[in-house]
Order: structure tokens, then C-alpha cells, then sequence
């Protein structure tokens, strides 16, 4: 059990200090010193209980910066098969020096690139005796990837090429490169495999002094002592020596991992912990004394924080004397860490049994109910005296330099649903949902107003205030007028009846003596000035004209100009023009619903819906504003970025700006904020950008490759190399050659070009975070080719030939020649078409063969991805065909087949596509169809060929077909989507046949 001591200081803190909420938490020195002793004499008590969780840790938070990169703290985001990943167990992590990730899974080694993984499961092309990879390793001599495991294979892939080495069986746990670029194979059985040149050359086992030929993981150190971890505990070879020495003061387990620290010791995980290389270099001692875990992997990153994985109790972050926990109960995919690994952009990657998780840093930081918050669903946030008040339906939380907080019970705005904030006089006032109105000096409640006293409801939702015209509470029942006497709270009732649009108030906003009331029917503006004690003067605006907007969720004011929040879009008034105007979908913006809007310290605009927070740059909103543009570019962010909740809530207000510049936004899940430093931050470091294929009709093209000069389509696939907010990369491409001008290509990591004349060009794409600086551009050559009439020997030929007319003897042979030459081309051109399409045919049915079927599934995956359509797939495998054949000959089996390849082509649509699998297999590709359509398509299928007769074949003979459907809803590349497909198709073939069951 692991005990944090800052946990310990707040629990007995918050047990021996008053529950009400204070200002200022004075702690005396002997009560930390008694806080002290009582967590260490946990920490004893508990200390040999293995395998027991590690507490997690309470933080204290910064108002003006984001919270300390903690691991409870950073953004997390998980991978799995459901993402495209062949297999949940992720073995070994490697980055390539181009920013590649590279994962080892049960099904292949996979390429990452932030969106899309490229597998590598085919033996033939990566040469490996089996896909199984347990181990990936960089070579930082050539920035080669090396892979192994299953079989003991090893293979290298370096410049989009496969090269396999000798293996190394029958199976290896590791490989270590040194920097000498020397390779070191830790095998299963034969120990330690050394290879220079990518030759093996030497082999270390029991007989050179290892105490088991098991070996898990080597590492050569600094002073050229060659350690290994074996099954049998860790030994070394010293530098210069013959034999290996066992290490005495380790436990007597097997050692599974080594890393080489920052300081150059040696860091041990045992099957009892972690051990740590003494000065002397050949004894260790515990690190962190009561940890017993069984340590599976060991990672020190760039900040200094030690993270460790473990065999059953997930990662463990080591950091300023503080061990934090993640594991299944806090959302890791499984408690079995079987690597770690730190990125170039600094985010770690943990791969366990059950998926790989990303933890990067937050774009927003965000304080929920497990960090102290009163409750998550967060309704309303303010900020008053320096505090940040946090207003929840289950409570309320303030924030300050110091720390977070909560008011408990006894104290009266404990528990309280929390609907608005206003301040009014240097005091706070407090919306509830059912008990009124508090107001609140940064002490004590100094006066709680209710309907037992003076007001007409209890539920206030929204608070305005100025020092000549009182307070002014929005709620279901109009707007209630308070002024305080002498003798008290004097109230006033503005309602329909007066001219508002709808007595249910969602905000107040006062401006210039003038009440603006937002209604569920629209809204209303009081003129404070010219209202009498009788009478208020109401003035309704139409927003007809406006997309017939209704409902106003936050009025906000920045210079000339009035914000408003609405269910149409972003309505903005010019007060001195007196101009309206709406932006929605009509300007860029990607809905029109939109709950809050507040501006940060760089004057950008936030705006808060229930799809997440939209942000806009101050440059880019002047420019509209001022008419230089019409259009609006936009980032959206979302949970992956840190936000509790894409849904951020409608109070009063629920988005605000603080005095550092931050934006805090109340969401379903916590109170978010942001700071315009944090963004710039963010973007700092442009993720690089690479190319990953050139194809010119469907066919690839290599580096520096010429293309025919009747190549009509030129398609390049690219892609930006970062992690952080790997959603929000934008991309600008260019033809040297062409265009010299960078275009914006937006998200999109496809470009491509058509007719383009002969020339030699040079493609080049670049990759940025929104706002941040461009990447070094990637490029990639190529020149199409001209045609003959373009070529000056062309010329020379035609200047020859007609020379060669001057007698009509050689101008005959002259034409006797051509005609009999273009003959044979025409003839050779026949039978290279008439090859072609037998190559792509299948000889009995004449439907297209698996080969022709392969490249149309690539060709529609490609186009599916374009428009933004669905593609489903279809397996279809005849029941029994084996019966059939061995019943009534091949003879009946082939005309059966003949026959169903006519009856599929009957039943499709023109852009539907049929092919014959192999042997009873068809494959059904069925373009712009989701899956729910495509499967009631297979359905249809099925039954036909089950209705159907088959008698004039043969007396008796019936055949029914079992279907598996797949969609790219599910499954967005081509591999994912067959896999799919097949896996559809045996659930379907093992639930009875003659049925059809959708992945």
C-alpha cells in the first residue's frame, strides 16, 4: 500500500479544523510534524502488503496557471482494435526519427501516425517466420526500425523497405541497440545474441556465466559494461572481461527490466520492486522501499518524472517525492503495463494487455468531484475578491492560489444547486435552483432572500445589478426589482404583462441603464432611465430577420459591440451604428447552437456549445468584424483536449474571463479553463510533416520516378507527425513546378492534381498546430513525362521523313512500313487488353477475380474517405458447397456458382460492385451504404438465393448462403474492413449458416 503524504496532510487537516468553509487554512507546525509521523507510520504498517494500489494523490491548484503535469492531470486518450489497432496487446513502443510511432502487436508491427495505422501483417513482405512482434527497437545510426518476437524473427525496415535478418529462435524478449549501433537480441532459450553489420556474430549463455540463457533485456552502460536481466536475477560483464558475474544483492526472481538513468546508474525492475545502481557501481539498493509491485516496465521522461509500469497494477508515476497510480479503476485499458515510452513532443504512450493509452498535456486544465469540486455538473463559474467561485448542482467550490474548496455542511451554502453569480455592492450574489438567494461578503451570508420573505420565486437563474437601479433576478416567473431600505427589501415585478416576450428568464445583462431580459421567446430591453414607478418601459426586438432567433443564453459586451449567446448563432449589435448582424453556419462556424461567449486575455472569442468550446482568434474576429472578411475559421476542442465535457452549460454566466486572462467554462463534467499562453504553448513545436504515397492512376510512384505522359490523376497522401491535438493539424501543399504558391489545405491529408503538363516538379507539404508555426516542408520529386510531339527528336523525325518524300518509290515504302507497324501495335494492344482482363477475371463465373476485387476495394476505401460516404462490404460463402460438389459432381457444383454470380449481378446497383472471392466465396462492395442499410441489402440477397430453384441442375439440390457485413462506419481502412467482414461472416457460419450478421 502506498501512502501519499500530501493525502495524508489533508485528510487529518480537513478532520481537526472546522468543516465550514474558511478563508485561510492556518495549519501549525505540530499539527503537520503529528501529520508527518501518522503517514509514515501508515506507509510501515502496510508496507509488505503486496500488489495493493497506490492512493491517489490530492492536489492543491494554481489560479493563474494550469495545475502541475501530473498524471492524474493530463489529457488521456485510449487505442484499441474498435481505433484500428490490429490487436489490444500493444508489446513494444519505438518512435522513428521522422515521428512515427511504432507499436509490436500479436498481429504485426503497426506504423502510427496520429490518425491512421499503417499494419505490416504480411510475411511475405516483411520476411518475419511470424507476425507476433514482442519487441521494436530504433537504431539511431540509420534511423532503421528493427522488429521480433514470435519464432525468434528479426527484420528491419528502413526506407520503406522490409530486410530480414538470421533469426534467432525460438523466441525473443528484447532488442537493444547500443550507440555503436551494435545489436542485442535477448532470446527465450539462447541467451544473448550479439549482431554487428546486421550479421550475427556471437552468442552468450549459461556456459559464458549467465545464470539462465532466459534473458529478458540488456543494456551496455556508459563504461561499457554489458548488463542482462535474465530468469535467474541480473548479471554483468564487465568491461574487457570473458564471463558474466552474478549480482548478489538483488532478490533471487527474475530481473525483466533495465534502463540506464539520466545519471548514468542502472535502474533494475525485479518481480519485488525497483532497485538502483549504487556509486560504486556494482551493488544497488531499493528505490522507493515499500513498492513490491512486480515491475514490467521502467521510462524516465524529460521532466524527470520516473513512470513505471507493472505486471498487475497499472502505471506508477515517481515525481517530487510523490507516487501517483493509474489502473483499470481510473481509466487505463488493463492493469498489465507492458511498455512505456516518452515522445518527441513530450507525451507518454503506456501499452498494456488491453489497448494503449496517450498521456499528453492538457490544452484545458479541468477540476471535477474526484479533485475536491462540489459536484461535476457545473452550472455557473464567477470570479469575486480574487476567488474563483464554482457554482455546481450539488454544491459550491472556490478556487485560489492556495487551493480548492468546498462548502460542507453546517454551513448554510452547503449543497446548494447552484443557477448564477452576480456581485452587487462588493458582495457575491448566489442563484440557487430551489432555495432562493444568497449574498455572500467573502465571510459570512449576510442575507438570504426566499419566497418566505420577498421574492416571487426561488428558483433564480440569472442576476443583474447596478448602484442607481437595484438588483434585478431573472426567474420562471418574470424579473424580479429589489431595492434595499430602510425597511427593508423593496420588490417590484416586471413580467408580461409589462411588454417582456416570456416570463421564463434565462439571462439579465445591464448596459447603459438598460435591462437586457433574454426570454425562452425571445428579448426584451428595459429602459431603466425612462421607467417610472408605475410603469416600465419595454421595448421587444424582433429577431426575425436574424434566423427567427429565440432563446438567449449570455449577453456579453466588449467594446462597441454586444455578444449574444443564442439558439440561432452568435447575434452581434454595433450600440453605435445600431446595426444587427448573426453569425452561424452561414460564416464557417459548424452549428448554430450556442450557450456562452466570453473573450480571453488575448482578446480571442470563446464560444461554449454542447459539442464543445469553439475558438476564434482576435486577428481573424476583427477582420470580420471590420468586413475584410466573410468567412470565419475556427478550432473546436473537446474532451480529447482536456475539456471535463464537450457540453458546456447555459447559467449565469457559465463562461467567463478572469483577471489572468484565463476563460473558465462550466461543463457537464467540471469547471474547464484555458489561457491564451497555454495555446501558444501548445503549437510551439510544428509536428513534422511526411509524405507517405504518391500514386499517378491508381499505380505508385517512388522517389524521383517519372510518370507516363497520359496520366490523368496525380494523388498524394500525407501526413502531420503530432500527438498533442493530432485532430486540429492544418496542412499547406505546393507544386514547385506548378504553383510555387503555399495553399491551405485545411485538415485534409490528401492533394490532388490532374492534367498536368510535362514538367519536373517537386511536391511539398508542410503541418502546424492552429496558430503555431509551419514544420520544415517535406518533398518529393517526380517529372511526367512529354509526348512525342512535345520531344524536339519528334521534329527531327518529321523533318527526315519529309526529306525522305521527295520520290513517290519511298514514299510508298515509307506507308507500306507505317501501316503494317501500326497493325501489329494495334494487334499487340488487343491482346494486351484481352491479358489484362483475364488477369482480372474469373474464368467460370466472368465476374472479376480476388485480384481485380482488391484494387476496386482500395480504389472505393480511397473515395469513401474523400466524400465523407459510407462503404460497406459483403463476404457471401455458400453452405455446404463441399456437400454439393461431392453429391452431384463439380460439374453441378461449377454451374451452381455460374449461376449465383448471374443472380448476385441481377440484384445489385450500377455503383455496387461483385467479385468472386475464391472458391465459394463473392465479395459484394456496396458504396455510399451504411450499415444498417447493407445489412438489410445482405438480407435481401440471402433470402432470394434461398427461394430460389436449382431443380433443373439437379433433383433435391438447394442452396442457401451465409453472409458477413461490415461497414467503414466501424472500419475505416481497407484491412480493418475484409477482417471485419470475415469475422461477420464465421458468426455467422457458426450460428447455423443461411444467415447474415453484421461486425
Amino acid at each position: 500500500m502506498v501512502i501519499n503524504l500530501q493525502f495524508t496532510y489533508h485528510l487529518i487537516a480537513s478532520n481537526l479544523l472546522s468543516r465550514k468553509l474558511r478563508p485561510k487554512h492556518v495549519i501549525s507546525k505540530k499539527l503537520k510534524l503529528f501529520t508527518l509521523v501518522v503517514a509514515v507510520s501508515l506507509f510501515s504498517i502496510d508496507s509488505h502488503a503486496q500488489n495493493a494500489p497506490a492512493s491517489s494523490a490530492i492536489h492543491t491548484f494554481d489560479f493563474e496557471l494550469p495545475v502541475d503535469q501530473s498524471i492524474h492531470y493530463m489529457t488521456r486518450q485510449a487505442w484499441t482494435t474498435r481505433n484500428g489497432l490490429p490487436h489490444n496487446s500493444i508489446n513494444a513502443i519505438a518512435q522513428d526519427k521522422q515521428g512515427f510511432l511504432w507499436f509490436g502487436t500479436w498481429q504485426g508491427p503497426v506504423r502510427f501516425d496520429g490518425k491512421d495505422f499503417d499494419i505490416y501483417d504480411d510475411i511475405r513482405v516483411t520476411g518475419l517466420p511470424d507476425i507476433g512482434i514482442f519487441s521494436i527497437a530504433l537504431n539511431p545510426c540509420d534511423d532503421s526500425i528493427y522488429v521480433a518476437g514470435a519464432r525468434g524473427g528479426i527484420s528491419r525496415f528502413h526506407d520503406n523497405r522490409w530486410l530480414p535478418l538470421e533469426p534467432a529462435p525460438p523466441f525473443i524478449n528484447e532488442v537493444e541497440i547500443d550507440k555503436n549501433c551494435t545489436i542485442w537480441v535477448s532470446s527465450s532459450e539462447k541467451g544473448l545474441i550479439n549482431y554487428e553489420n546486421n550479421e550475427r556474430v556471437s552468442r552468450f549463455t549459461t556456459e559464458q556465466g549467465l545464470p539462465s540463457n532466459n534473458v529478458y533485456q540488456s543494456r551496455v552502460d556508459a563504461s561499457g559494461n554489458l548488463w542482462a536481466a535474465t530468469a535467474g536475477g541480473l548479471s554483468v560483464k564487465r568491461a574487457g572481461a570473458m564471463r558474466f558475474e552474478l549480482i548478489d544483492d538483488l532478490p533471487a526472481n527474475r530481473v525483466r527490466k533495465l534502463l540506464i538513468d539520466s545519471d548514468g546508474r542502472l535502474l533494475v525492475g525485479t518481480g519485488s520492486g525497483l532497485y538502483r545502481q549504487q556509486d560504486d557501481k556494482f551493488t544497488f539498493e531499493k528505490l522507493l522501499p515499500n513498492l513490491n509491485f512486480t515491475i514490467s516496465a521502467i521510462n524516465r521522461t524529460r521532466d524527470g518524472a520516473l513512470w513505471l509500469g507493472t505486471y498487475r497494477n497499472g502505471v506508477l508515476r515517481f515525481y517530487n517525492g510523490e507516487l501517483q497510480q493509474v489502473n483499470t479503476d481510473n481509466g487505463l485499458p488493463n492493469n498489465h503495463v507492458l511498455d512505456i515510452l516518452e515522445d518527441q513532443e513530450g507525451s507518454v504512450w503506456v501499452s498494456t494487455h488491453g489497448g494503449l493509452m496517450q498521456f499528453r498535456r492538457s490544452l484545458f486544465t479541468t477540476m471535477q468531484s474526484h479533485n475536491g469540486l462540489a459536484g461535476d455538473f457545473v452550472r455557473s463559474v464567477y470570479e469575486f475578491n480574487d476567488k474563483l467561485y464554482v457554482g455546481t448542482s450539488s454544491g459550491i467550490s472556490t478556487l485560489t492560489k492556495a487551493q480548492l474548496a468546498t462548502f460542507e455542511s453546517p454551513h448554510p451554502l452547503a449543497n446548494q444547486s447552484v443557477l448564477s453569480f452576480s456581485e452587487y455592492n462588493n458582495q457575491l450574489l448566489i442563484g440557487t435552483y430551489t432555495n432562493g438567494l444568497f449574498i455572500w461578503d467573502g465571510e459570512r451570508v449576510t442575507d438570504h432572500l426566499t419566497t418566505k420573505n420577498v421574492l416571487k420565486s426561488d428558483e433564480v437563474r440569472a442576476i443583474a445589478g447596478s448602484e442607481k437601479h437595484g438588483l434585478f433576478l431573472g426567474s420562471p416567473v418574470g424579473v424580479t426589482q429589489l431595492k434595499k431600505t430602510e425597511k427593508g427589501w423593496q420588490t417590484r415585478l416586471i413580467t408580461t404583462q409589462d411588454g417582456l416576450q416570456n416570463n421564463y428568464i434565462t439571462t439579465l445583462r445591464i448596459i447603459d441603464n438598460k435591462l437586457w431580459v433574454a426570454s425562452v421567446s425571445g428579448l426584451s430591453i428595459v429602459d431603466l432611465d425612462a421607467s417610472s414607478t408605475t410603469e416600465w418601459q419595454v421595448r421587444q426586438l424582433d429577431f426575425s430577420d436574424l434566423h427567427d432567433a429565440q432563446l438567449t443564453f449570455q449577453i456579453s459586451q466588449k467594446g462597441p459591440y454586444v455578444f449574444l449567446a443564442t439558439d440561432r448563432g452568435l447575434i452581434y449589435h454595433h450600440q453605435k451604428e445600431d446595426t444587427w448582424a448573426i453569425i452561424n453556419r452561414d460564416q464557417g462556424l459548424p452549428f448554430d447552437n450556442f450557450l456562452a461567449v466570453s473573450f480571453d486575455g488575448d482578446a480571442n472569442i470563446w464560444l461554449g456549445s454542447n459539442r464543445g468550446a469553439i475558438f476564434i482568434a482576435h486577428d481573424e474576429f476583427e477582420d470580420f468584424l471590420s468586413g475584410k472578411t466573410s468567412h470565419l475559421t475556427y478550432q473546436r476542442f473537446t474532451e480529447v483536449d482536456g475539456m471535463g465535457s464537450s457540453q458546456i452549460n447555459s447559467g449565469g454566466p457559465s463562461m467567463i474571463r478572469s483577471q489572468n486572462g484565463r476563460v473558465w467554462m462550466s461543463t457537464a463534467r467540471g469547471v474547464s479553463s484555458v489561457a491564451p499562453s497555454d495555446l501558444k504553448a501548445m503549437v510551439q513545436i510544428a509536428p513534422p510533416a511526411v509524405i507517405a504515397s504518391v500514386t499517378a492512376d491508381g499505380q505508385r510512384v517512388s522517389y524521383g520516378g517519372r510518370i507516363p505522359a497520359d496520366t490523368q490523376r496525380l494523388v498524394v497522401n500525407y501526413a502531420g507527425l503530432g500527438f498533442l491535438m493530432a485532430d486540429h493539424i492544418e496542412y499547406q501543399v505546393r507544386l514547385v513546378g506548378f504553383d510555387d504558391q503555399w495553399l491551405n489545405r485545411g485538415s485534409m491529408t490528401t492533394s490532388e492534381y490532374t492534367s498536368l503538363p510535362a514538367n519536373d516538379y517537386i511536391f511539398q507539404v508542410r503541418a502546424a498546430y492552429p496558430g503555431g508555426s509551419w514544420s520544415e516542408p517535406a518533398s518529393f520529386a517526380f517529372a511526367r513525362s512529354e509526348h512525342p510531339w512535345q520531344q524536339s527528336w519528334f521534329w527531327l523525325s518529321l523533318a527526315v521523313a519529309i526529306t525522305g518524300i521527295a520520290t513517290m518509290l519511298v514514299r510508298a515504302r515509307i506507308r507500306f512500313l507505317s501501316n503494317q507497324r501500326a497493325q501489329l501495335e494495334r494487334m499487340v494492344a488487343e491482346k494486351t487488353r484481352e491479358l489484362k482482363g483475364l488477369a482480372r477475371q474469373d474464368s467460370l463465373t466472368q465476374l472479376g477475380n480476388r485480384r481485380a476485387f482488391d484494387e476496386q476495394l482500395q480504389y472505393e476505401v480511397k473515395r469513401c474517405e474523400r466524400s465523407a460516404q459510407p462503404l460497406s462490404l459483403a463476404i457471401i460463402d455458400v453452405d455446404h458447397f463441399k456437400l454439393i460438389n461431392d453429391r452431384f459432381l463439380h460439374v453441378v457444383g461449377d454451374q451452381v456458382l455460374i449461376e449465383l454470380s448471374t443472380l448476385l449481378s441481377s440484384l445489385l446497383r450500377e455503383v455496387d460492385y461483385v467479385a468472386r472471392w475464391g472458391g465459394e466465396e463473392f465479395a459484394l462492395l456496396m458504396p455510399e451504404t451504411n450499415a444498417k442499410d447493407a445489412l438489410q441489402a445482405a438480407e435481401r440477397i440471402r433470402q432470394t438465393i434461398e427461394d430460389a430453384s436449382f431443380n433443373h441442375l439437379a433433383n433435391d439440390l438447394s442452396v442457401t448462403v451465409s453472409i458477413g457485413v461490415a461497414s467503414s462506419e466501424h472500419y475505416p481502412n481497407h484491412s480493418a474492413l475484409l477482417v471485419a467482414a470475415d469475422k461477420a461472416l464465421y458468426q455467422a457460419k457458426q450460428g447455423g449458416r443461411n444467415r447474415t450478421e453484421l461486425a
